[in-house]
């Protein structure tokens, strides 16, 4: 699956591991924010993205976006919002502070 892009984000809260949680709970607005580098292209409603968070999980989104490689971007213009507030069962406990890592692919 190619790489769309990677991007590392500070946790806003605890979240122990089993418990559901939604990237809008996880990450503040801010944080949502931040912006990466495309490492390949997305069109709107036509790729299908798989957003992989450390300690937490996967997320399976469309583009909410059309953007080129070498685009700035950031999550929270890249996924739906409505699949911000989808929840997800965390793989591992998460402690406020924790920088998390995620993947974005296209599939």
């Amino acid at each position: 699956m190619p790489i769309v892009g990677k991007i590392s984000l500070k946790a806003d809260k605890d979240v122990n591991a089993g418990a559901e949680v939604s990237l809008s709970e996880l990450f503040t607005y801010d944080e949502r924010r931040k912006e990466f580098t495309l490492e390949s292209d997305v069109e709107r409603d036509k790729t299908k993205l798989k957003v992989t968070v450390s300690k937490l999980g996967v997320i399976e989104t469309v583009a909410d976006t059309t953007k080129k490689k070498g685009d700035k971007t950031n999550i929270w213009l890249l996924m739906k919002i409505s699949d911000f507030s989808k929840k997800v069962k965390a793989s591992e406990s998460i402690k406020k502070g924790d920088i998390l890592d995620i993947t974005v692919e296209s599939v």
